[in-house]
């Protein structure tokens, strides 16, 4: 709205980004929360990490995969996303297997997707001896559905 001189206000210049701005925005103390931000954190609900197992055989429905896990509002760990179908052969399976494991470790629970091979059923056997919940999936009709089954359902590789 023009100021009653005849003056038009000039627009308000943005707040330039940088690593300082950004760090004193994260770590100021905020004044009391408004009822709606009170609401807005009491219907918040941190996110769960989950650890998705498949066979190599199902790799490239990883990102699928990826998609399911976050539409069901969850965080996915998919070792095919992050280790790009294990950096190309370039690092050691060893050295895979062991950040694999510690991903698993890190990981609220392990959801398994389509059929069993060694490397999966050695996951859930970390899994299940750490005490994580383990769901397992059908992705025969990948990727139209998924289908939440008993492990017994999956077959083996």
């Amino acid at each position: 709205m023009p100021d009653p001189s005849g003056q038009t206000e000039a627009p308000a210049q943005p707040t330039p980004k940088t690593a300082d701005a950004i760090l004193e925005r994260i770590f100021t103390p905020t004044p009391k929360a408004s009822p709606a931000e009170q609401a807005e954190k009491a219907l918040r609900r941190p996110r769960q990490l989950i650890y998705c197992a498949f066979s190599n055989r199902n790799f490239f429905w990883r990102q699928h995969i990826t998609k399911f896990v976050l539409d069901e509002g969850q965080v996915p760990i998919v070792p095919f996303m992050l280790f790009d179908y294990y950096l190309l052969h370039t690092v050691p399976k060893e050295t895979v297997r062991e950040a694999c494991n510690n991903l698993i470790v890190r990981s609220d629970q392990m959801w398994v997707f389509g059929n069993l091979s060694l490397g999966v059923k050695v996951q859930i056997g970390i899994a299940k001896r750490l005490k994580k919940p383990v769901r397992f999936y059908d992705i025969t009709d990948m990727p139209y559905r998924v289908v939440s089954v008993p492990e017994a359902m999956l077959s083996e590789d």
